[in-house]
């Protein structure tokens, strides 16, 4: 089927935002635009990526294509294929709240990129989400479906969201493609949108950083930052962090996650003893927060995060699909009961 068969629709405002439109430089920043300047100059180059940013529409088309316009000319990484950094992933609802994978496209180039999300589907009228470029920025994008096919905007979900801050591990890094995150995967697995901070070689605990993430009215705040911290920075930054953020957001649960265990750890004793000093620290920070009456805060170990066999990472830190499947597990069973009623 040539391209003048097809209609093109452009998405509507990105759900996995924490702020409006409005208040941000561009539609798929993550960050507001009054946190340049108050912000480190990395993290908000890196707020500007689509990481954890995703959109939803219906549709009865057997056919789907995507153009889009990207901002970044490196399209993959060593570790990260272009699929996951700078291209799209699609989902499709195969029963109401199951979402299924049913398709990606990488980027074929630099600004400009179309390629087929999926093809030979099965006429059926359903709903799809699709993720967008986890280390890139997205500038604009348009989905293309055969003339004559249904296709209609699914209106956000109003359901309080999920903050959840943290590091490149976080950020996508080194999912396979854009649906394996931990943001998406746990906003699947719990029915509700997951804002994904995750910011790449940062997310260090900036006091700015609670002040920003205490703005989003959310049900939830995960903090998720010690794979970048050392065991000094973080006796340094958790308790005014988690102040701050309570101070800004004196209800609703905080949930404080360990790193997880570096899996070549088992024969570098310095990696497990670094490991071993800044979750004592951590560990530290939370019960002094705790015994001056810090309400609904809450803590995640982090030895079971990632698997006992230790085979699922792409360098001894950053997760697999595997990895980030199990830490989804994990973070799933710790975080489901305390949205009860939220």
């Amino acid at each position: 089927m040539d391209d003048a068969a097809f209609a093109w629709h452009p998405l509507a405002t990105p759900e996995g935002k924490g702020w409006p439109d409005e208040a941000t430089e561009r539609r798929y920043d993550r960050l507001p635009r009054h946190a340049e300047g108050r912000v480190p100059e990395e993290v908000w180059g890196l707020s500007r990526h689509s990481s954890s940013l995703y959109s939803r529409f219906r549709t009865d088309a057997t056919e789907i294509r995507a153009r889009w316009r990207l901002g970044l000319e490196t399209l993959a990484m060593w570790h990260m294929a272009n699929v996951a950094v700078s291209g799209l992933d699609l989902y499709g609802e195969q029963s109401p709240g199951s979402w299924r994978w049913v398709g990606c496209a990488a980027a074929t180039g630099y600004p400009e990129s179309e390629n087929v999300l999926v093809t030979g589907l099965d006429p059926a009228d359903r709903r799809y989400t699709v993720y967008f470029g986890l280390f890139n920025r997205l500038e604009d994008i348009e989905i293309g479906v055969p003339e004559g096919a249904t296709f209609e905007l699914v209106p956000a979900d109003p359901t309080p969201p999920v903050v959840y801050y943290g590091t490149s591990i976080v950020h996508g890094a080194a999912a396979s493609r854009a649906g394996m995150t931990l943001p998406a995967q746990l906003g699947r697995r719990l029915g509700r949108p997951v804002i994904g901070l995750g910011f790449s070689g940062r997310g260090k605990m900036e006091l700015e950083l609670a002040e920003l993430i205490g703005e989003i009215d959310a049900a939830l705040w995960i903090v998720d930052c010690l794979p970048n911290m050392d065991a000094d920075l973080v006796a340094e930054r958790a308790v005014p962090f988690v102040q701050e953020l309570r101070a800004k957001r004196p209800e609703g649960p905080i949930v404080l996650v360990e790193d997880r265990t570096w899996t070549g750890s088992w024969a570098k004793s310095s990696q497990a003893d670094m490991s071993a000093a800044k979750r004592a620290a951590f560990r530290t920070g939370y019960e002094k927060l705790i015994a001056d009456g810090t309400p609904d805060l809450h803590y995640v170990e982090g030895e079971t995060l990632l698997g006992e066999d230790r085979d699922d990472t792409v360098d001894g830190s950053h997760p697999t699909d595997l990895g980030f499947f199990r830490m989804t597990d994990r973070l799933e069973a710790a975080v489901a009961p305390l949205l009860i009623n939220r």
